[in-house]
């Protein structure tokens, strides 16, 4: 069982599926969570935390949406008759079955950090950039809705 469901994927389409798109989520879900626990081996022990679950759904089901926007499996990215041009936006429907990076990010990253600048105090004892000796950083755990 995926950590995703349909009811995810059509949240992501913003409709509800049709037949034949039910009949491939399943298959599309077990995929991508399979490409995210190859990636994090601990995802099961993660899920135990209820955002990060829910972050993971939200990943999954947006991976198998961009799949399933395509239309014919998003072979052509654009199409052009006459006057008439159509281009499709590959970061919403690119028809490969794909984590982005943003998405990455946002799974294997929940902390925020920001290192205080001090160069003015160290410039006046002959340093012009702060060394790696003397560098500091606060952490904090980040929204992880995005």
């Amino acid at each position: 069982m995926t950590i995703a469901t349909p009811e995810d994927i059509a949240t992501s389409l913003l409709r509800g599926l049709t037949e034949s798109e039910a009949d491939l989520t399943v298959p599309l879900l077990e995929r991508v969570e399979a490409r995210i626990t190859a990636r994090i081996p601990d995802l099961a022990d993660r899920i135990t935390d209820v955002t990060f679950k829910k972050l993971v759904a939200e990943i999954e089901a947006e991976a198998v949406a961009r799949v399933l926007r395509a239309p014919d499996g998003g072979l052509y990215t654009s199409e052009t008759e006459g006057e008439y041009s159509y281009q499709l936006n590959s970061v919403l429907a690119s028809g490969a079955l794909d984590i982005t990076d943003t998405e990455w990010g946002r799974l294997l990253s929940p902390w925020g950090s920001v290192a205080p600048e001090t160069d003015g105090y160290l410039a006046t004892r002959g340093y012009w950039h702060v060394p790696p000796d003397r560098r500091f950083q606060y952490s904090w755990p980040t929204d992880l809705q995005g």
